[in-house]
């Protein structure tokens, strides 16, 4: 009986972990003319920012050949509720899993596969992070959270 419900167990994993790569690209794109504020590419220029303003870093990995991220960057980072809140209250590091000269700041986080996000303090200490895509609707309410964290 206990080896039906590790299967079952290991089954759920796995339709939720191909839920999350499967159905971003079910939904349609919309278009948005929001965009979110600067994105820095140098992780350390991101920290000092950080240590300057007091807010917290968001570390987006991602690659161009990786549809999950399209969706992600055109439907979640393209939200306005989102755009406003990064906007305010986050240094925002973009990392390209495919440039040779950021593939460093994966490997500090152990990042293999994109996209993922990371939020860090200042030290570069991890606040939070995940794998894959995550809908605005859900997005908003972890970004109030980490905000609210001292960093």
């Amino acid at each position: 009986m206990r080896d039906g419900r590790v299967i079952g167990s290991v089954v759920m994993v796995f339709l939720v972990a191909s839920l999350s790569i499967i159905a971003p690209g079910c939904v349609k794109e919309k278009a948005s003319s929001e965009t979110v504020g600067t994105w820095y590419t140098s992780y350390d220029e991101a920290l000092n920012l950080s240590a300057e303003s007091g807010k917290p870093v968001m570390i987006y990995f991602w690659a161009d050949w990786c549809p999950v991220c399209t969706n992600y960057s055109h439907e979640t980072l393209s939200d306005p509720v989102v755009v406003k809140t990064l906007g305010e209250d986050f240094v925002l590091l973009s990392i390209d899993l495919d440039n040779n000269e950021q593939k460093g700041v994966a490997g500090m986080y152990g990042v293999r596969y994109p996209p993922a996000t990371v939020f860090v303090d200042s030290n570069g200490n991890v606040l939070m992070g995940w794998y894959g895509y995550v809908p605005p609707e859900m997005l908003i309410p972890i970004l109030h959270n980490v905000s609210a964290m001292e960093t």
